[in-house]
């Protein structure tokens, strides 16, 4: 049975990209696994960063109470039984839970989130999981983000992936949704100075397999007002984008690096 890895940055980042594609793998007897890497518990709530704080309070408007990680998680674990995939948790913590060297919040703002790696800003530990990880289960092929919208944990990945891509491990590129809906970050993201060209793969879906990603989405109700304007809004979103994509049908698009000789 062939299996394929999918690395999502944060809890969603692979179902709101990927989700009609492992759809239509799982359907075709594939097994898929999505792993989140930062899904690590943040610090005790008082030692949050002010704006970790804030944050949390805005993902928690509508699930009082609730430990934020344990419901991401759950949240998680539905979109992927959605569309039929396997979730697995990493322990990296999300940048806004970050400290330096000297104890110092690394990421402090929205602008910060999307601005470049903080030079402090490295986890060995994590690497050292996701290999183990790779060892583990030999995937047929792995999938990594395209860090399109240029959030500090997708170009973390990102970077990380490009050496497997470098060393000839099977590997494709997704653009990050909903960020990709825009495509000068889309151009952005694809002409950073790499020494590969792309080949792009798209890869056409399904009405139902669209449909499936969209009720996978829904899953992730602690982030749907960070993510568009109203869960009402979201289907009809979705389905705009993937058309765009996939005209006249529906698809979403990966990447491939080919290396320069």
């Amino acid at each position: 049975m062939s299996l394929h890895l999918y690395l999502s940055p944060h809890f969603d980042d692979a179902v709101l990209s990927c989700g009609g594609l492992i759809a239509q793998q799982t359907a075709s007897g594939q097994r898929v696994i999505v792993a989140t890497l930062c899904a690590g518990a943040p610090p005790i709530e008082h030692d949050l960063s002010p704006f970790a704080q804030s944050l949390h309070e805005r993902w928690l408007t509508h699930f009082p109470g609730q430990d934020l990680i344990a419901l991401r998680r759950q949240e998680d674990r539905a979109a992927c039984a959605r569309v039929g995939a396997e979730a697995r948790h990493l322990d990296g913590l999300d940048c806004i839970y970050r400290r330096g060297p000297a104890g110092e919040w690394l990421y402090t703002s929205h602008e910060a989130l999307f601005d470049v790696l903080h030079p402090g800003d490295d986890d060995p530990a994590l690497t050292a999981q996701l290999h183990d990880l790779l060892a583990q289960v030999q995937p047929q092929r792995v999938y990594a983000p395209l860090a399109v919208g240029n959030h500090v944990d997708h170009q973390w990945l990102r970077r990380l992936a490009e050496t497997w891509a470098g060393a000839g491990r099977p590997l494709r590129f997704y653009e990050d949704y909903p960020y990709g809906e825009r495509v000068e970050r889309l151009a952005q993201a694809l002409n950073q100075p790499v020494a590969w060209r792309w080949l792009r793969h798209p890869q056409p879906l399904t009405p139902a397999q669209a449909e499936a990603k969209i009720a996978a989405i829904a899953c992730y109700g602690s982030q749907m007002t960070a993510l568009f304007e109203s869960a009402e809004a979201m289907p009809s979103r979705v389905q705009a984008h993937l058309s765009r994509r996939g005209a006249p049908g529906q698809a979403e698009i990966l990447w491939q690096p080919l290396i320069q000789s």
